[in-house]
């Protein structure tokens, strides 16, 4: 037998008896022995014990079991009696950020005692389910002074979209034992809006022959995109930096510039969520809607007229820069679980569908009209299917950033060069 095959089989003997030695025997009875997970559990048993034994056999048990009693009361009364004493609140350095990026978080602590305060963290709404416990501390404390107030900063990166926190934090302490925990809710005094990681693309391929069929034509009508045509007084609401500064120094009222109008097609970024909500972590779903966000920012930039639909969430983005960032508010909003996927008649429209390879397969394609292209994110071992008009292929979860910024650039290259 070889050194690898005998390695195989005693780590295959070692997960068993790992499984063997996690599995829950009597579920019917963790309702009566949880709490003895906890430190203080166990302190309850020796005291009882130890009474016992006092009681029946030997008075010198007394002794045990009131050391344990006093060292019971200590460590609850005084995490107890802490937390009463004390107020925190969070606040975040901005507003928005990104998944990844780098946040700082004021923490201002009010200690109402005479005598510091030790062994504090901050636990819960900082990290999302599947990543981390809810029991992880985001940062903890070595000591707080007494009657002062005092802030602390500390870093934090999310590494997913959504508001935060997602429940309410908790200043908690054990200290001086770490028997019992007592907690107390921290105020937030501003929330953070982290929007889903978006990947930087070169441009926007063209779908039938030329790029106009995406971005529209130009034409001379009032509008804000191309040459200027011509000008007039000033209405409420007209852009500053459409002003015309020498007409306007010339007749002493406000003159702005009008300039070419846009026919725009229609372009849908569709997330298809139902073919994700089997994926355990929801890691899936999250690169889905990172590739839709990173889609529809570039179809956007080249002033497309976008249209996203994620589940339930219906959005079409105004032109500018506060349009997208209107959308990417409302992705960091969206939660799978609030709403289904609505039906929505997108025939008449360019199609951009994000799903997978077996939802595809069941569905039907326009492929004589060509509206509908398809991105498909799929496990590493999952087979993509071949059929329909297929744009990129992304396999597994890592590196979907680098996989759709390759594949765009291909088709884009493609495009130019046919």
């Amino acid at each position: 037998m070889s050194i690898e095959r005998l390695s195989q089989r005693l780590q295959k003997m070692g997960e068993r008896l790992a499984g063997v030695g996690n599995h829950d025997f009597c579920p019917w009875a963790n309702g009566y022995v949880y709490w003895l997970k906890q430190p203080i559990g166990w302190f309850v048993v020796g005291a009882f014990a130890s009474l016992l034994i006092a009681l029946f056999l030997s008075p010198h048990a007394w002794i045990t079991f009131g050391s344990l009693v006093i060292v019971m009361m200590l460590g609850v009364v005084w995490p107890w009696a802490a937390v009463r004493g004390m107020r925190g609140e969070i606040a975040f350095d901005r507003r928005r950020c990104h998944e990844g990026e780098l946040v700082h978080v004021r923490l201002t602590i009010r200690n109402a005692w005479p005598v510091p305060l030790w062994g504090l963290a901050v636990e819960k709404g900082f990290f999302t389910v599947g990543h981390d416990t809810d029991e992880q501390p985001v940062t903890a404390l070595a000591s707080v002074p007494g009657w002062s107030k005092s802030e602390f900063v500390f870093e934090f990166r999310p590494s997913r979209r959504g508001v935060y926190p997602h429940t309410i934090p908790e200043l908690v302490t054990g200290f001086p034992f770490g028997l019992w925990r007592a907690q107390r809710p921290v105020t937030v005094s501003r929330d953070l809006l982290v929007w889903p990681q978006t990947t930087t693309l070169a441009s926007i391929p063209a779908l039938d022959g030329e790029i106009s069929d995406v971005i529209g034509m130009l034409f001379d009508r009032p509008g804000n995109e191309g040459d200027m045509i011509g000008a007039r007084v000033y209405r409420q609401g007209d852009r500053l930096r459409s002003i015309h500064w020498a007409q306007t120094a010339r007749r002493d009222t406000f003159i702005v510039t009008e300039r070419q109008a846009a026919a725009r097609r229609l372009v849908v970024v569709s997330c298809d969520v139902d073919a994700f909500r089997d994926d355990g972590d929801g890691e899936l779903l999250e690169n889905a809607i990172r590739v839709a966000a990173s889609v529809t920012r570039e179809f956007h930039a080249h002033h497309a007229q976008v249209r996203v639909l994620i589940g339930g969430l219906d959005v079409t983005l105004e032109p500018g820069l506060l349009g997208l960032h209107r959308l990417l508010d409302a992705l960091a909003r969206y939660r799978p679980d609030d709403t289904l996927s609505r039906a929505t008649d997108t025939s008449d429209a360019l199609t951009l569908r994000v799903t997978t390879s077996e939802r595809q397969s069941a569905q039907t394609v326009d492929t004589h009209r060509g509206r509908t292209r398809y991105i498909l994110l799929d496990p590493a071992d999952v087979p993509v299917a071949r059929n329909g008009p297929t744009w990129i292929k992304i396999r597994g979860n890592a590196n979907h950033s680098e996989q759709l910024r390759s594949q765009w650039e291909r088709l884009c290259h493609d495009s130019t060069a046919s």
